[in-house]
């Protein structure tokens, strides 16, 4: 599929494709079925961003009104309201690690409540367990007023800091986040969460940074299988904060051979250890 380069080819573009969909009336309340085909707006946490699922037969198509950037999709309806998607193509953009997980797995979406201007849903890898990778909703109908919706994005290094003069002043917090190193049971990767939204995968040996764009209180969970441990953070721009998460394995008397653990640490502590791992 020829890529779209800018916003005008996909208003172009959209008003052909409109042709052949009718827009949800604001007033009806549709089933599962009414949600096999048509357009439906998806605005991705912790961005401003607004992505278009075009939905027609087998076929989904995502694309990204900011980067014309599209993925095409091969859509099943295994239930009245469960979908999954399995990837075809598209996104040159898209890094290797996560076009390797698209092409090897599976996504599965359960829709749970639908009204009249959208439906909720849960989504999860090659199987529906008790532990959603993700919980969201779709638009029936474009919003008329969009709001940016970005809490975080990641710092390539502390370089980028000291060069952007980073202070007491700033209008946004410093996070690092790491897992230190440990020689037991290294593979054991999970995945950690700012406020629900997927912040990073926390490996062995790793460190990431990222810039906090509101201020409050956020938690700070990492999760695995049911397992999972979370902090509270009181977030203040121009603060710095260093919060590490573990893994315990062993044998216990719980369901799985590890517990997961999270903590907040002090500047000074932080600083040091976060410097023994591998920036991601």
């Amino acid at each position: 599929m020829k890529k779209l380069t800018g916003f005008p080819t996909i208003t172009c573009f959209l008003s052909l494709m409109l042709l052949s969909f009718i827009p949800f009336a604001q007033n009806k309340i549709p089933n599962c079925t009414d949600l096999k085909d048509g357009i439906f707006y998806f605005y991705p946490k912790n961005t401003s961003e607004l992505d278009l699922n075009i939905r027609e037969g087998e076929l989904l198509r995502e694309i990204n009104t900011k980067t014309g950037d599209t993925i095409l999709w091969k859509i099943q309806w295994p239930g009245d309201c469960q979908y999954t998607l399995k990837y075809i193509s598209g996104d040159t953009k898209m890094s290797d690690e996560h076009l390797k997980f698209f092409k090897k797995h599976k996504l599965i979406y359960e829709i749970e409540r639908i009204t009249s201007a959208y439906y909720t849903f849960k989504g999860y890898v090659d199987k529906v367990s008790d532990t959603p990778l993700q919980s969201d909703t779709m638009w029936l109908n474009e919003k008329v007023n969009r709001v940016n919706n970005e809490l975080f994005k990641p710092v390539e290094n502390s370089a980028v800091l000291k060069k952007a003069h980073f202070n007491d002043t700033s209008k946004y917090a410093v996070l690092f986040v790491y897992r230190p190193k440990k020689l037991a049971n290294s593979l054991g990767n999970y995945i950690l969460y700012f406020d629900d939204n997927i912040m990073c995968v926390a490996k062995n040996n790793s460190g990431y940074i990222f810039k906090v764009l509101r201020e409050g209180q956020f938690v700070i969970k990492s999760k695995l299988y049911k397992d999972e441990s979370a902090i509270k953070l009181d977030v203040k721009f121009g603060k710095t904060y260093y919060v590490k998460s573990m893994i315990h394995w062993g044998i216990t008397s719980r369901l799985y051979n590890f517990k997961l653990e999270m903590s907040q640490v002090s500047t000074a502590d932080g600083k040091s250890e976060f410097e023994e791992v591998d920036l991601q």
